[in-house]
């Protein structure tokens, strides 16, 4: 009798779907960014700025948002999707390697990417990578958005990048 009542509440549990992370609210908040978009990139470090271009396209019969950047000459993806129920992003660096991160948080406007170390096969001690992203949204603005990125050093070192990108087109 225990055994079907844990079967039970288990079927229960699943079937109304308690355990799962519903994350399209979130990609369709992210959707919203189609286009082109152009911010100048500070630097925590007071490195001189950079300027960034990025652009946004819905692929995959709707299931993926490509993320093209341009980084004061450096071009790089990112492709964010819904995967088994979470919301991730692989990006393509120029670093040289590729992070995939998780979503860890959406609210107050602000969706948290953080990279996963192992699934993306870096080694904190060798090499250089995107830790985690910010994109904020900014409420009663549709043509601008926040973009933070920070950056794990070898060292222990964390850099962050920020910028407020505009609409272009």
């Amino acid at each position: 009798m225990k055994l079907l009542l844990k079967s039970m509440l288990f079927i229960f549990l699943i079937s109304s779907n308690a355990f799962a992370f519903d994350s399209n609210d979130d990609m369709d908040q992210l959707k919203k960014l189609v286009g082109k978009w152009k911010g100048t990139l500070e630097w925590s470090t007071g490195a001189e700025p950079e300027t960034l271009n990025l652009e946004y396209s819905v692929r995959s019969n709707g299931s993926a948002l490509l993320e093209e950047s341009n980084q004061g000459g450096v071009e790089m993806l990112t492709i964010f999707n819904n995967q088994n129920g979470a919301l991730q992003s692989t990006h393509y660096c120029g670093l040289m390697n590729k992070p995939i991160s998780y979503l860890k948080g959406s609210s107050n406007n602000e969706l948290l990417f953080e990279t996963d170390i192992e699934k993306s096969g870096l080694d904190k001690t060798k090499e250089s990578f995107v830790i985690s992203w910010t994109i904020g949204f900014i409420d009663g603005d549709p043509n601008r958005f926040n973009y933070q990125y920070k950056v794990h050093n070898p060292d222990g070192t964390i850099i962050t990048r920020t910028a407020v990108m505009e609409k272009v087109i």
